[in-house]
This record gives structure tokens, C-alpha cells and sequence, in this order.
């Protein structure tokens, strides 16, 4: 009997170390999935869809004349969309998305999760340590990168002045020279 209660302790620690993740993420993956097959079987409303315009600069770009389909995610603003289709024309990318409300209510009950699991979650009733060192968390101790995802920057600076201030300060270190006070050291003690 005593194995058995380990056994469900140690389970239960390891599914509130990380296990709560693997489960969210394979759901999430699923709505995508799901999402993406209704897309792909257009069977999706038109009126729910949501242009983007994104700045895209690329000389010798010719105009698309039509929208094509596209696969891909966008987070604007802290709501997740799915690009459903794409065009270019002139110096602009035009998106239409739907926004992705499964997966993101799927990425809240995540975060709830994890400030459960992690004790971050505040009681009104509860009193608060005297000693504010006392408590430490870890928050995010798996991490979250994820290698397939990318973000637009869709700053209105100009990448002209970003080189030039970068010359300008490659010319003044190159052209200044420095010498040193004195020789380094023939052996440093540690």
C-alpha cells in the first residue's frame, strides 16, 4: 500500500513539474490541427476574417493578383490568429486570419495551471509571509522556446539611419587608435 501512495505522490509531482504542459500542448496542437482542416475544407466564415497589413520590402517583387493559401500563426496584441491566405502587393503583405480562440483559451488555462502548480496564485485570506525573501519561485523553469515561431517587426524605422549611426560608430573606433597604460600581466594567480 505504501508503494502505491509513492508511486501516485511521485506521478502527481511529475505531472505538476511538466506533465501539465505536455497535456496542453498536444491539445493546442489538436485545435490547430482541427482549425487547420476546416480551413483547408473551407469550411470557415468569410465574415470572420482579419486583414493584416505588414510592411514588406523586397525589390523585384511582382503584385499578386489573387489571395493564396497560407499556413502559419500570428500573435497580435495577445490574441492568437491562423493565416488562412496571403497576398503582396506593392510594398505590403496583406494577411487574413482567423483568430485562433481554441488554442488561446487551451494557453490561459495553461498559465492558470502553472501559477496553481507553482503557488503564484494570491489568496485574500490567506496571510502574507513577514519576510518578503522568505518565498522564492521559479517561474518558467522548462522554458518556452519554441523554434518553429517568428515575430514581424513592424517598427516604422528606417534601416538607412540604423546603418548609418552603425558606420558612424564602426568609423570612430577603427579610425581613433588606442594604446594601452601598460602590459598585461605574465601571469595571473587565481
Amino acid at each position: 500500500m505504501k508503494k502505491i501512495a509513492a508511486l501516485f505522490i511521485i506521478i502527481l509531482f511529475l505531472f505538476n513539474l511538466f506533465g501539465y504542459r505536455i497535456v496542453v500542448g498536444y491539445m493546442q496542437q489538436r485545435a490547430s490541427e482541427q482549425l487547420t482542416s476546416r480551413i483547408d475544407n473551407n469550411l470557415y466564415n468569410e465574415a470572420q476574417l482579419i486583414e493584416f497589413k505588414v510592411p514588406f520590402y523586397v525589390p523585384y517583387l511582382n503584385n499578386w493578383s489573387n489571395y493564396q493559401r497560407y499556413d502559419g500563426e500570428v500573435e497580435v496584441k495577445g490574441v492568437l490568429y491562423t493565416c488562412v491566405k496571403r497576398k503582396v502587393i506593392n510594398d505590403t503583405l496583406y494577411l487574413l486570419c482567423l483568430p485562433n480562440t481554441k488554442k488561446m483559451h487551451l494557453e490561459t488555462v495553461k498559465n492558470n495551471l502553472f501559477q496553481i502548480s507553482n503557488g503564484l496564485v494570491q489568496n485574500s485570506n490567506a496571510r502574507k509571509p513577514s519576510n518578503s525573501q522568505s518565498s522564492i519561485s521559479f517561474k518558467n523553469i522548462q522554458g518556452e522556446y519554441d523554434d518553429y515561431s517568428f515575430k514581424i517587426n513592424t517598427n516604422s524605422i528606417s534601416k538607412k539611419i540604423i546603418e548609418f549611426k552603425l558606420i558612424k560608430c564602426l568609423g570612430n573606433l577603427l579610425s581613433t587608435p588606442h594604446s594601452s597604460p601598460e602590459q598585461p600581466p605574465e601571469l595571473v594567480l587565481s
